[in-house]
């Protein structure tokens, strides 16, 4: 009956065996040299395991000193006894050659073995550990001769304790410095334990219980309790006090209304600043870097909220918009910490409603006369540019005082630059202004030849010309249009 199995008792080791070992053949890898070689399911000694006829067994009990191992070739008879195919002793680097394994293929070539895992029968007794060691269990310590000598599920034979005697496992020290969880008193780095402050409760990454530190024993009362260390702060921020900007690691982080706040370190406060606060939104994408929208410097016209201080009504190209509200030129002194926005119902600032982008907190001062002279100069610039063209629309391009002859003469005409194109398109000509002082008349070709344009209404290729007296009020807008626009 090739299926039957037979009660096969496991020969305790050798007197004097170091690390001895036994193991059911199955095969060899070559590749490998020495015992790892064989393959196979590990047997404990001094048990019994049911085998099948034809099954190999290879029992190694190296001797004391490791110069040498005594092998033994067990073979399973098909009356259930065993015959010893070999038994040698050889020098530890040959225990395995080739002559051994030769006699291993021989063996496991003509009795294959039967494929599924190995039925113990009766547990190995067991085995006092010798010397000192690490319980493979608890991982604490395990006096000599006090355990127990147990094969782990790699195969290796490791100390454990006595079945049921491994000691509670030692408190966990502190890892780092943190208050004690019960007193609130400052634990350096592992002067407490860590004990289960919560349950553990579900979450996404399993469930875990929170851990805080105490003291080993009793705290103690609250006169002898250290008080926590300062804590420096880890990035740049404002001084809660003087509202000045503090580098990181050069304050202290205070605990302030369930927030942190930061302030400079005791008499290093700089005199308090009159400075307020402008905002602004840009959309876009995040990018993974500080963003900065107006460095220290920036001269600006802004709108600022005065509400509770109201804004100097001196400041350079101050102008109150509505109450709370003014416009005024301003010098950025700082940013806040940017920060990226996303929308997410709406709950967005105000520059940002509706957008992802970043937001960005400035502090700002009055401009200065010098600071403000060139913004001033460019919005003077503006206003009488403004000005002009209006003046132009309403005496050339709006008047109804003029006529579209069929033919167009501009000999004898100058042309006037007025500055201002009459499209964004800038491929489109610009509409012309043209005088002719001698005459007394002057001219206005309005550009007639885009899309959706009358083009039969031209008189002057691709515009209509229209000719009109010279008033002394044209003439006056074309002279100040000269002196503005002067190159």
């Amino acid at each position: 009956m090739p299926d039957r199995e037979f009660a096969v008792a496991i020969p305790a080791a050798d007197e004097g065996a170091v690390k001895p070992w036994r193991k059911l053949l199955r095969g060899l890898d070559e590749s490998q040299h020495g015992a790892r070689g064989c393959l196979g399911d590990w047997l404990e000694a001094g048990a019994s395991y049911g085998l099948p006829a034809g099954a190999v067994i290879v029992l190694c009990d190296p001797l004391p000193g490791g110069d040498k191992k005594r092998v033994r070739l067990w073979r399973v008879k098909t009356d259930g006894t065993t015959k010893v195919e070999r038994d040698s002793t050889l020098g530890s680097a040959n225990a395995f050659g080739a002559s051994v394994r030769g006699t291993m293929r021989r063996l496991v070539d003509k009795h294959p073995p039967r494929p599924g895992p190995v039925r113990q029968l009766t547990a190995a007794p067991p085995r006092v550990n010798e010397r000192a060691d690490t319980c493979g269990l608890c991982r604490q310590p395990v006096a000599a001769r006090d355990g127990v000598l147990a094969r782990n599920h790699r195969g290796y034979t490791e100390a454990r304790h006595q079945q049921g005697q491994c000691p509670p496992p030692p408190p966990l020290k502190n890892d780092y410095a943190q208050a004690c969880g019960r007193c609130g008193g400052w634990l350096e780095k592992g002067e407490g334990i860590l004990y289960e402050a919560a349950p553990a409760l579900p979450g996404p990454y399993g469930a875990r219980a929170l851990l805080k530190a105490r003291h080993p024993q009793d705290c103690p009362p609250p006169a002898q309790r250290t008080a926590p260390p300062p804590r420096a702060n880890m990035r740049e921020q404002d001084c809660m006090l003087c509202g000045h900007l503090v580098a990181a690691r050069t304050g202290l982080l205070i605990r302030q209304d369930g927030g942190w706040e930061v302030r400079h370190l005791e008499g290093k406060c700089l005199p308090t600043e009159e400075l307020w606060e402008i905002t602004r939104g840009e959309p876009g994408p995040y990018r993974r870097r500080l963003e900065s929208w107006a460095p220290a410097g920036t001269v600006l016209r802004s709108t600022l909220h005065d509400h509770g201080r109201p804004f100097p009504d001196d400041a350079p190209g101050f102008q109150r918009l509505r109450d709370g509200e003014v416009s005024a030129i301003v010098t950025t002194v700082r940013e806040r910490r940017p920060e990226y926005c996303r929308d997410e119902d709406g709950n967005q600032p105000g520059d940002l409603i509706g957008e992802d982008g970043w937001y960005f907190r400035i502090l700002v001062r009055p401009a200065t006369a010098d600071e403000a002279a060139d913004i001033l100069a460019q919005e003077a610039t503006a206003h009488r540019r403004a000005s002009l063209a209006e003046r132009r629309r309403r005496l050339f391009e709006q008047s109804d005082d003029g006529e579209i002859p069929e033919t167009v003469d501009l000999t004898g005409t100058v042309q006037v630059d007025f500055g201002a194109l009459r499209s964004l398109h800038k491929h489109w000509p610009d509409d012309e202004l043209h005088v002719d002082e001698i005459a007394g008349t002057a001219w206005f070709l309005r550009h007639n030849g885009a899309d959706g344009d009358n083009w039969s209404a031209n008189n002057n290729a691709g515009f209509i010309a229209r000719r009109m007296p010279l008033t002394p009020e044209r003439a006056q807008l074309i002279a100040d249009l000269r002196a503005e626009y002067a190159t």
